[in-house]
């Protein structure tokens, strides 16, 4: 037996056919709105998910160039302070362009 929101009885105990019809019209519009809202709402969860692993992927690629320029950088550049300074300004350079392209393919 469903649980409905829509009265059945008319007083009398019974539904007219009109009455009826409207009835079963309503809970059948329901129901499909309720289905439709939970495919919705799982449409949005996936989406949300999908840009989170984009937005992460994206991080790490940024984060992964700009630690091997770094690590070349300072391996090239040796012994020297202006080298290490060049190869730090580099780095910062390079993820100053990263994050706004990041931040602007995901919105941030």
């Amino acid at each position: 037996m469903s649980q409905s929101l829509v009265r059945f009885d008319d007083g009398a105990g019974w539904l007219n056919k009109r009455q009826l019809n409207r009835t079963r019209r309503a809970e059948v519009s329901t129901a499909l709105a309720v289905v439709r809202h939970g495919f919705e709402a799982q449409a949005l969860a996936d989406m949300d998910r999908q840009d989170s692993q984009a937005a992460a992927d994206a991080l790490r690629t940024a984060l992964d160039e700009e630690m091997a320029l770094l690590r070349d950088g300072l391996a090239q550049a040796g012994q020297s302070a202006a080298a290490i300074e060049l190869v730090a300004r580099k780095v910062e350079l390079l993820s100053s362009i990263d994050n706004r392209r990041i931040a602007r393919r995901f919105g941030g």
